[in-house]
């Protein structure tokens, strides 16, 4: 692994080298601190979770404009866990090229179109699915009445120490020393049409995504999102969003699921305010659904096992609002269901509250500081499913050089 991640540094490092004689490069980095204290068990007292890390960071056009260039980011963290019992696995280490890649950027008579290739961040319609790096291609053309994006990558040179994969499955065990674990192989792709504005200043979009595992033991996934916003009557906006789900496992048949979204937002001309109504829904067993699986893991409820998208509805209110410069405030909550309850798991159950509240401050320019609380008080029947309640406080800073 250690050759394979020289070479793909050396290699980025070659192509840096040979395009910085025509256009200035730009570089920096990023000191972070993360603190945070959360109970790890049903009534165990605060335990601390400490994080820091050096990231470092280049830009270098390959245009006079900027708008191609080639860019790229290393990282390394080191994280000290009290909620694990092993005193010698308390301390984890990490290590990861978050971003290499080159992009170029063509204008044409109607629009422009972007190519990009390398590692980088990529995010499917829903933000929930799929979010997260991968070493890939995109396409995206910008046209007078359509977007069009064609997306493809790799996820088995990526750090599973850094990113977790929903169906990934690799051993983590006794490697907290070991910085770079390479994670299952998977091949992506993806194709989103939008038309925005189509009519009435609505627009709609539509996403195909696969994911198909190259592994002895496959999963296949593949998901199909329509989505639907726009404004009501300003400065009310609304957004909805379904997304139809197939699984394909060794062991199963195929299974189809369903994960839906809706929000009404409100933007008042006061101080960048915000005020959203929000709602989604995971499904777990009902109507002929079974639980949604998406691809990158991501936490739907606050709780104890901080569980995944998946059998779960959420229906809530956040709000924002900005006193003054610099410096972003914000709340919200929400009412959580289980829908992975009853005898049959085909019934709908409320199942507790979740909570947050927290502000941003950038301090200066070059310093950002954060303060986040999050809990969930939840009922005990539901712990199996939703999990117990859970309390926690994180403190963020950040200083850019």
């Amino acid at each position: 692994m250690i050759k394979t991640m020289s070479k793909i540094i050396f290699a980025g490092f070659s192509v840096l080298f040979l395009a910085q004689s025509a256009f200035s490069m730009e570089n920096g980095g990023l000191l972070t601190n993360d603190t945070k204290f959360a109970n790890a068990e049903k009534d165990g007292s605060l335990k601390l979770d400490q994080k820091n890390g050096l990231n470092l960071w280049f830009r270098n056009p390959l245009s006079e404009d900027g708008s191609s260039y080639i860019a790229g980011e290393g990282s390394f963290q080191y994280e000290y866990n009290d909620a694990v019992e092993d005193s010698d696995k308390k301390l984890i280490l990490y290590a990861d090229l978050n971003l290499l890649k080159i992009v170029a950027k063509k204008e044409l008579d109607s629009g422009d179109l972007t190519f990009s290739a390398g590692r980088f961040f990529n995010s499917d319609l829903t933000g929930i699915i799929f979010s997260q790096n991968a070493d890939g291609v995109k396409i995206d053309a910008n046209l007078s009445k359509a977007a069009i994006s064609l997306y493809g990558a790799y996820t088995g040179l990526l750090n599973a120490k850094n990113i977790t994969i929903i169906g990934d499955d690799t051993d983590l065990t006794d490697k907290e020393k070991t910085v770079y674990v390479t994670a299952n192989k998977f091949v992506l792709g993806a194709l989103t049409l939008s038309l925005p504005y189509f009519a009435a200043n609505q627009s709609i979009s539509v996403e195909g995504l696969a994911a198909i595992s190259l592994e002895s033991t496959k999963i296949n996934r593949f998901w199909g999102t329509v989505e639907l916003g726009g404004p009501i009557v300003a400065p009310v906006f609304y957004n909805i969003s379904s997304t139809l789900g197939l699984s394909k496992s060794d062991e199963k048949d195929m299974e189809k699921a369903n994960l839906s979204k809706a929000s009404l937002s409100v933007y008042p001309d006061y101080k960048s305010m915000s005020i959203s109504l929000n709602a989604l829904y995971a499904s777990g067993n009902q109507g002929g659904f079974k639980s949604f699986q998406g691809f990158t893991s991501g936490t739907a409820v606050n709780s104890l096992i901080e569980p995944e998208y998946s059998g779960v509805l959420t229906a809530g209110l956040s709000a924002s609002i900005k006193p003054v410069e610099n410096f972003l405030l914000y709340a919200g909550g929400d009412l959580v269901f289980d829908a992975l309850s009853g005898d049959e798991s085909e019934e709908i159950e409320q199942a507790g509250f979740q909570y947050n509240a927290g502000f941003n401050w950038s301090i200066v320019s070059d310093v950002l500081f954060c303060v986040d609380f999050v809990g969930y008080k939840g009922k005990e029947e539901h712990e199996n499913t939703i999990g117990a309640s859970k309390n926690q406080l994180k403190i963020s800073a950040a200083i850019a050089f």
